[in-house]
Order: C-alpha cells, then sequence, then structure tokens
C-alpha cells in the first residue's frame, strides 16, 4: 500500500513539474522564431504556421529617358491642333465675342508659324539645288518653254528610232464616228514621221484613209481591246506589245505617250 501511494506521489509530481514547463514556454513566446502552435489552424501539418513568404526583391527604378527634339514638337502641334479645334467648336457653340475672339487669336497664331514655316522653306529650296523641284519641272514661262522645246526634240528622235522596228497597230471599226475622226490623224502621224501604221477592222469595213484595212484574227481578244479607236504601239520582230490608248488621241498626245512609255521610268518626268 504504502509502494502504491508512493508511486502515486512520484507521478503526480512529475505531472505538477510539466505543467510548470508548460506554463513557462507559454510565457515566453516572444523568443520562439516562429508562432504559437495553439494560435495557428491546427489542420495544418504538424500544427506550425506558415511563415509569410518573403517579398520578391523590387527591380530599382529606372528614370524615364528624355523625349527626342522630334517628340517634343510632336507633342506641342498636337497640343496647337487640339486647342485650337476646342476653341472653334466653342466659338460655334456659343458664338459669344469673347469666344470667337479667342479662336480668332489662336487661329491667327497658328497661321503665323505657318508662314515662318512656308519662308523658311522657299529659303532652303533655293539655297539647296539638290532639292529644287523647279530644276526638274520649272514653272517660269522662259524654262517652261525650253523643257518643251528639248522634249519636243527627244520625241522626235525617239519616234524616228522606233519607226525601224516598231509599228502602229489601229483598231477600229468602220460604223465608229470617232474612229473616222482618228483614221486621218493616224495617216497624218504615218505621212509626217515615217512610221508604219496596221490598220485593223473589227467588223470587216474599211475608212477613207484606210480602205483595205486587215480584218481582225483575233489580236483585239488577246489585246483585251474592247473600246475603238485604240491603239497599240508594236514590234515587228520581236512582237511586243505596248498599249497606247483608247479614244480620239491628237498626233502631239500619241508622240508624247510613245515617248513616256519608251524611254522613261515611272517618276521620272515627275
Amino acid at each position: 500500500m504504502r509502494v502504491r501511494n508512493k508511486v502515486l506521489g512520484g507521478l503526480v509530481a512529475a505531472l505538477g513539474a510539466m505543467l510548470l514547463l508548460v506554463g513557462q514556454d507559454a510565457g515566453a513566446g516572444a523568443a520562439m522564431d516562429y508562432p504559437s502552435a495553439w494560435a495557428c489552424n491546427q489542420a495544418k501539418f504538424n500544427w506550425y504556421c506558415d511563415l509569410e513568404a518573403e517579398e520578391a526583391p523590387q527591380e530599382p527604378k529606372t528614370a524615364p529617358k528624355p523625349r527626342t527634339e522630334q517628340q517634343q514638337a510632336l507633342d506641342e502641334l498636337e497640343r496647337l491642333a487640339k486647342d485650337l479645334k476646342e476653341k472653334r467648336a466653342l466659338a460655334i457653340v456659343e458664338p459669344t465675342p469673347v469666344h470667337v475672339h479667342a479662336y480668332i487669336a489662336a487661329q491667327e497664331a497658328v497661321m503665323e508659324k505657318g508662314s515662318v514655316f512656308s519662308d523658311v522653306w522657299r529659303r532652303v529650296v533655293w539655297q539647296n539645288p539638290d532639292i529644287n523641284y523647279q530644276l526638274k519641272n520649272p514653272v517660269n514661262n522662259a524654262a517652261v518653254q525650253v523643257r518643251d522645246s528639248e522634249r519636243r526634240k527627244l520625241e522626235a528622235q525617239t519616234l524616228a528610232d522606233l519607226g525601224k522596228e516598231w509599228g502602229l497597230f489601229f483598231f477600229f471599226r468602220s460604223d465608229c464616228p470617232y474612229c473616222h475622226s482618228m483614221s486621218q490623224i493616224m495617216k497624218l502621224m504615218s505621212d509626217l514621221y515615217g512610221i508604219t501604221v496596221f490598220p485593223i477592222s473589227l467588223d470587216g469595213g474599211g475608212l477613207p484613209e484606210f480602205p483595205q484595212p486587215q480584218k481582225d484574227n483575233g489580236m483585239a481578244t488577246l489585246l483585251n481591246v474592247e473600246k475603238v479607236p485604240m491603239v497599240v504601239l508594236g514590234n515587228v520582230k520581236d512582237r511586243r506589245m505596248v498599249p497606247i490608248g483608247s479614244g480620239v488621241l491628237s498626233a502631239q498626245e500619241i508622240i508624247e505617250r510613245i515617248y513616256v512609255l519608251t524611254r522613261t521610268k515611272p517618276g521620272d518626268l515627275y
């Protein structure tokens, strides 16, 4: 009996010591490197609380790049346009003297900038021949006459050179009044410049200037000739075909088109 009482007394003493240690640990929570298990969600593994994830280091902010001179100019141009548009809208919707005056003043300021730009533009063109468009296409009457004279010489030379291997195919119908008028011009081209004209009749009939034309053998369909009169420049050796135009054309128009289509590239004369 005494032995049993001693064992029970030892167990009670040991239990009291354990409770005392637990109480001390609870009071020293500030020294723990993790939150108290009693304050955590007990469904978590081992009752431990998840520590807050460390925040990712933020990249150092870089200073914005300075805007270029062109970007600043574009911003200013957009600001001026927006301001003028707003003042105009207000002056129209509420045309009071104050609003109209503000719009006129803003418009005058923009026009002044435009005038200065135009003046500087012409000064730069005058002083830089490489960007002077008038050297290529003059507007001065004397210079225009010289240009036209030189071009006519080139056109005549072109026609003379082409006459050796090229001819003009003239598509027409005998019942077409415009074809009758065009036939006179084609006859003139042949007589004055010596270029061969090949008359081709789509209906088999002739014209006073070309009483015995060739009948169409499918060439009109091949060249997609839908309207007459139609003139096509053709090479009699290699059979190259260059459409010149349809309708009634003057002799000068035909010569100019032949020159442009055979001796120049797109943009040369502009």
